[in-house]
């Protein structure tokens, strides 16, 4: 989870980054502002390392970390099993999330939400919300800007698809070696070793 410190630092350079989304000011019922908050964690969710949602800044003007989450609002989105249900109706698998508050060296309160990777497969968006999620979707950071998009290249797809398939090979690894099985690796001989092998086999 992010500190104050590290929202700051983030933060100063005046724009997002590709592991850090802002959202303005709103309650948790908003059920637009969810929306968008969804669409981002699920985003999040299919990034190596996950990433983190900032509720309670303008993106206009990061930097100035203003204006802050009133203190209702605020206990609406820190309510970690209300937000989590809510996610999970539009996320499949489930979003595996964390909530906590942060006071800002701006004096703004804001909910951080993080959003861990995910564990087996992709989160694929499972339910519709008018001009912001759409069933079936896979919804990713983009490369060329820090955004959340459907997949809008091979690049994105290639790049989720290479992080399941490792968490796939780490599965199957350990699922052998529960059942008692080695693993080896052969190394390859070098050039220069197999030259020399060809030479000896050759003058023989």
């Amino acid at each position: 989870m992010l500190t104050a410190e590290e929202i700051e630092d983030a933060l100063a350079p005046g724009y997002e980054q590709r592991g850090l989304e802002l959202k303005g000011p709103g309650s948790r019922s908003d059920k637009h502002l969810f929306a968008k908050v969804t669409r981002a964690a699920l985003s999040m969710g299919n990034l190596q390392d996950g990433g983190h949602i900032v509720i309670g800044i303008d993106d206009d003007d990061p930097a100035a970390m203003l204006p802050g989450v009133g203190p209702a609002d605020l206990d609406s989105w820190l309510a970690y099993d209300d937000v989590a249900r809510a996610m999970a109706a539009y996320a499949d698998p489930p979003l595996r999330i964390d909530v906590d508050r942060r006071d800002l060296p701006s004096g703004a309160s804001v909910a951080v939400i993080q959003i861990f990777e995910f564990a087996d497969v992709p989160h694929i968006c499972s339910k519709d919300y008018p001009n912001v999620l759409r069933n079936g979707a896979l919804y990713v950071r983009t490369r060329r800007l820090p955004e959340t998009s459907e997949v809008p290249t091979s690049v994105e797809m290639r790049e989720v698809l290479d992080l399941a398939t490792r968490k796939s090979l780490r599965a199957y690894v350990k699922a052998a070696e529960d059942a008692g099985v080695t693993l080896t690796t052969h190394e390859r001989p070098t050039d220069r070793a197999s030259y020399d092998a060809e030479a000896e086999r050759a003058w023989q």
